[in-house]
């Protein structure tokens, strides 16, 4: 299982200046809080402690779909070297955080999981494009050819509000998690050891 933020750091809202204290209080606790404060960049930390909570989070409703977003209720402790650990909704995940190019991908795991492969991306959009559809483009555009799958064969659909990947109309035996943020779009897929790659 998986779930994955992006967040466009040259976007406006995640400016320096576009900082609320108000939602700060109300998303993060004290402690992250503090550690964001101390931080050499105090900006990305608090962008990676948010994209942590949204990707851990996204995992989190895929175990179970009524879970609902509250990011206070999921708690981050950043480390160094681009990670961190997240507890909520009575769970323990691992997140990877990779910052590169105005870019902050968060993929989650489930601390302990093992076996499968974990594939994601970044990509742009245009301006006028649809975020939703360029994120989805995205992970076809990289999941077809791995999956081996004929032009048209691999598809995104909804099921109970998540991205389902459905290989020549059957659901297929992965978890997609897709985001957007800004210019930015990104995806992350877990496949079971059982899918062989093309």
């Amino acid at each position: 299982m998986i779930g994955d933020d992006v967040v466009d750091l040259a976007d406006p809202e995640a400016a320096e200046g576009a900082r609320h204290p108000r939602f700060d209080a109300r998303v993060f606790h004290l402690e992250e809080r503090a550690a964001i404060a101390r931080a050499a960049d105090p900006l990305a930390a608090r962008w990676a402690c948010w994209a942590a909570k949204e990707a851990a989070f996204k995992l989190a409703r895929r175990l179970d779909p009524a879970q609902r977003f509250a990011p206070h209720r999921f708690r981050v402790a950043l480390a160094a070297a681009g990670a961190a650990r997240v507890s909520g909704a009575g769970r323990r995940f691992l997140v990877s955080l990779v910052r590169g190019d105005g870019a902050l991908h968060a993929v989650a795991s489930l601390e302990g999981a093992d076996g499968g492969r974990a594939l994601g991306a970044l990509g742009t959009r245009a301006p006028a494009e649809d975020p939703g559809g360029a994120a989805r483009a995205l992970a076809l555009r990289v999941l077809a050819p791995l999956l081996g799958a004929r032009a048209g064969g691999l598809a995104i659909a909804k099921r109970e509000g998540l991205p389902e990947l459905r290989l020549d109309g059957a659901p297929l035996a992965a978890a997609l998690s897709l985001s957007h943020h800004g210019r930015l779009v990104s995806f992350a897929c877990w496949l079971p050891a059982s899918v062989e790659l093309a």
